[in-house]
């Protein structure tokens, strides 16, 4: 079996270019707060495994791994009060091992999350969810199903609350849905290929600013992520290759690749093109989430982020 490793990288950069400032003033509206604190989620998963945030997904892993991966969730938490964590786990290679098939620690104030975290790293009160998975909690049930599915509640806080999805409609998989979201996708992605910086940003300004809020962010940093991809050259799948799927409690809507696997991979990638990328084949996933806000007809972008798989050729 190939091994492969999952860097979680932050992809949320696009394109910048002189006589743009004018059209970056919602970056100008951005509340900081340095005291904000940071979710971050450390999981350790052996099968194919979709992590979620109110129906947000913040960790995708597309493969066996068996490895430690951390990275930050804040961008699944747009309100204040309960949340909810979804976990999702692909059973169709299902084999008993003796191990822990999945490990969680979603942690408040994370700041120094790294692979080698473990609970006693952090204050008590900081740990808002500590999850195992063994084999003795899958069923035969969910062996038949294909899968395994958990919901976990927990609370937060946070300082700016976003009404963006509440206020927008509920969306429906429907031929109407998947034509006007391919030929959304199609539209940036050609914008972006182009390096059509103007046309970028009139489709992106909105959810930039969203992303930059709920990650805590400070505008010249997210002008700095919008540079680090200026080189990139992205692929969106055929038509006939996606399918859609709804995230967002129905509130919002993305394209994937169409197969039978549990946990779907996303319908644009892109060229690794960083001369300090790691060794083996990079490739670089996209998640662009439209939806539809309430006394009008037509997609926006709403939520956008990305990672990348380093795949080796080693066999084990």
């Amino acid at each position: 079996m190939k091994k492969y490793y999952l860097f979680i990288i932050v992809l949320l950069t696009f394109i910048s270019c002189k006589g743009q400032e004018n059209k970056t003033e919602l970056l100008d509206k951005l509340k900081y707060n340095a005291e904000k604190s940071n979710y971050g989620i450390q999981q350790t998963f052996y099968y194919p495994t979709e992590i979620s945030i109110n129906d947000y997904p913040v960790f995708r892993g597309l493969e066996f791994f068996g490895n430690t991966i951390p990275n930050f969730i804040d961008i699944g938490i747009n309100k204040s009060g309960e949340q909810e964590l979804k976990i999702l786990i692909d059973l169709a290679n299902y084999k008993k091992q003796g191990k822990p098939i999945l490990k969680i620690l979603l942690i408040r104030s994370a700041k120094g999350i790294s692979i080698i975290s473990n609970e006693s790293d952090f204050p008590k009160e900081n740990i808002l969810v500590n999850f195992e998975l063994s084999d003795e909690d899958i069923t035969q049930e969910n062996i038949q199903n294909g899968y395994f599915l958990k919901i976990i509640n927990f609370n937060t806080k946070i300082p700016v609350e976003l009404s963006s999805l509440n206020n927008s409609v509920q969306l429906k998989n429907s031929t109407e849905l998947f034509d006007k979201l391919y030929n959304a996708l199609a539209k940036l992605t050609e914008d972006l290929n182009n390096k059509n910086s103007r046309n970028v940003l009139e489709i992106i300004q909105n959810a930039e600013f969203e992303v930059a809020q709920l990650r805590g962010m400070k505008k010249e940093w997210m002008l700095d992520e919008r540079k680090a991809l200026l080189s990139n050259t992205f692929s969106l799948l055929p038509k006939d290759s996606c399918e859609v799927k709804i995230y967002g409690n129905g509130k919002m809507a993305t394209l994937v690749k169409k197969n039978l696997e549990i946990i779907k991979q996303p319908a644009i990638t892109s060229k690794f093109t960083t001369k300090n990328s790691p060794r083996g084949k990079v490739i670089q996933f996209y998640n662009f989430y439209y939806n539809v806000p309430k006394g009008k007809e037509k997609l926006e972008l709403i939520r956008f982020d990305g990672y990348a798989i380093t795949k080796y050729k080693k066999e084990f």
